[in-house]
């Protein structure tokens, strides 16, 4: 694949998911977010598992040891990022979540070399400090009173939900007799499988309600994009990017959902600060240098 087809496959997941993040807003204001992420992976899920038997036949259903592997990544890092993420913004601030969800490439390195004692030149180290810089300035927009608020559980939540995210990341590449199709499906069933236990406990223990016909409704064209380009796609094509270039180059480039989210709302007629603007600019600069920094060290990119 060439080095520009490569660099878009890696791009897309953070375009798709930057432009989630401007309409999240209306749509937590009608549904809870265990509901949100349930409603939009299983429609895709479903169209996922439709395409793997036409594709791939009965073959790609028959399970072994790497099935039930796959399952639990899907729950444990799916779960991770989906429920406990959200559940310490909703304790903390979404600022936190902002600021916090850029140390994830750093998350990588960390597992990446505990588990496979892989290693990283300084450069990447770099990079991963402008990226997180420019996301901290437009995150906070130069006011660090984000940094009381809430309670400490809160920011542990996010913190405990980015690292599960990672293990998908970083584990994905070594699932290499599954297609990116086979392994997407597999993940999602672990995760939606969680989604709607967890969905079942909140509603029972009264931190979520049941979404009405209204509330769907109400968000029917955010829900619209939301199941039809935000659910399993953007997956695939991060699953993919994964196996050509590796988990902390692909969670380096999702520093460019604030900027898409950013682009989004001049876009949808809102208002964009000075400190949005130069938070981005630090973060397309890290993503420059990160395409230079891949393209010197690997042929991949």
């Amino acid at each position: 694949m060439s080095h520009l087809k490569t660099l878009i496959l890696a791009c897309s997941p953070a375009t798709i998911w930057g432009i989630l993040f401007v309409m999240a807003t209306p749509i937590f204001q009608e549904i809870s977010p265990i509901y949100f992420a349930t409603i939009r992976y299983l429609p895709s899920a479903m169209v996922v598992f439709i395409v793997l038997y036409v594709v791939e036949g009965r073959a790609a259903f028959k399970l072994d040891k790497m099935s039930f592997y796959a399952f639990l990544l899907g729950a444990f890092s799916m779960t991770g990022f989906n429920v406990l993420v959200w559940m310490g913004v909703n304790l903390s601030s979404g600022v936190m979540g902002a600021v916090i969800n850029p140390i994830m490439p750093l998350f990588a390195i960390i597992v990446s070399f505990i588990l496979f004692r892989q290693k990283f030149n300084t450069l990447t180290f770099v990079i991963i400090l402008i990226a997180f810089v420019g996301v901290f300035i437009a995150a906070s927009e130069g006011n660090l009173a984000f940094l009381t608020e809430g309670n400490p559980l809160g920011v542990l939540l996010i913190i405990i939900g980015c690292i599960m995210a990672t293990f998908s990341g970083v584990l994905a590449p070594k699932f290499k007799d599954y297609s990116v199709l086979r392994f997407t499906a597999i993940t999602s069933i672990g995760g939606i499988t969680f989604f709607i236990l967890f969905a079942y406990v909140e509603t029972m223990l009264g931190y979520a309600n049941f979404p009405t016909w209204q509330n769907i409704v109400n968000i029917k064209w955010e829900l619209l994009y939301t199941v039809v380009l935000a659910g399993t796609f953007p997956m695939l094509l991060w699953f993919r990017a994964l196996k050509i270039i590796g988990a902390v180059n692909v969670m380096l480039l999702n520093n460019l959902i604030p900027v898409v989210a950013i682009i989004g709302s001049i876009l949808m007629g809102y208002g964009v600060t000075n400190f949005e603007i130069i938070g981005a600019t630090f973060v397309i600069s890290a993503m420059a240098l990160h395409y230079f920094n891949v393209k010197r060290t690997t042929h991949a990119i």
